[in-house]
């Protein structure tokens, strides 16, 4: 796909690719170049290998599959009260988790995952594309909930949550748990990788435990700290690029 910058329509301001990409935060400029060469930028619907070829304000630019953000990049951390839901459905939806960060941004910013209205808990809501499928995909993600259940948790069960099972066709399993100091028997505090609130939902109820409440005490690295319910926090630039070198 060629184009020569007379092509452009009217006098409509353009762009080097590589540069747009690097001001886009996906990568350095001599970084872009290469991404270029191997065919990972798509302009239009089109690959794009043609090195100096500039793009406008108009173009549907988009990288390994994503779609590059034209505004402005949001990153918000929600501690997120009862009630309220956050799902990729869609739709009208009563009491969603929109309404508490609409403050913040005229657009949706869509938050990282589900989670529904009995859970409380860190929730991550950015429109970086880029770094929205990066952490959908990642195994890497640690995560701390803080759960109640129906009855007390026995050592067998403890065995039992450890070695895992097969929820919605893939392992599920949880890195650690132990009872809470002070807190009774159906309490207790779990780390888990990757796992989304409704498997772990189900995995209580594969051995026999129906899930009272449920609370996201950190989310890759994120912590509630000076974040209380029913508030958000901007991500500072140091947070960000953490989550951005998650595997």
């Amino acid at each position: 796909m060629k184009r020569k910058p007379n092509q452009l329509k009217g006098k409509e301001e353009s762009t080097r690719l590589n540069k747009y990409l690097s001001n886009a935060g996906i990568c350095s400029r001599r970084e872009a170049d290469e991404n270029i060469k191997m065919g990972l930028v798509h302009v239009n619907g089109k690959v794009i290998t043609q090195m100096g070829f500039k793009v406008t304000a108009g173009d549907e630019v988009k990288f390994d599959g994503s779609r590059i953000q034209k505004t402005a990049s949001s990153y918000l951390l929600l501690n997120k009260p009862k009630g309220f839901v956050a799902t990729s459905q869609g739709g009208v939806i009563k009491k969603s988790v929109q309404e508490l960060i609409r403050s913040v941004a005229k657009t949706k910013i869509p938050p990282i995952g589900d989670m529904g209205r009995p859970m409380t808990g860190l929730l991550l809501f950015t429109n970086d594309e880029i770094l929205r499928k990066k952490l959908n995909q990642s195994p890497s993600i640690a995560m701390v909930y803080h759960v109640v259940l129906d009855k007390n948790v026995t050592p067998e069960m403890i065995k039992q949550l450890k070695k895992g099972q097969i929820i919605f066709n893939k392992q599920a399993k949880i890195n650690a748990i132990s009872h809470l100091d002070g807190k009774s028997k159906n309490e207790i505090g779990i780390e888990l990788h990757s796992l989304s609130p409704a498997a772990l939902v189900k995995l209580f109820d594969s051995i026999g435990l129906k899930v009272i409440q449920m609370d996201r005490v950190t989310f890759g690295g994120l912590t509630k700290k000076d974040l209380p319910r029913g508030n958000w926090r901007k991500l500072s630039i140091k947070e960000i690029g953490f989550l951005k070198m998650l595997p």
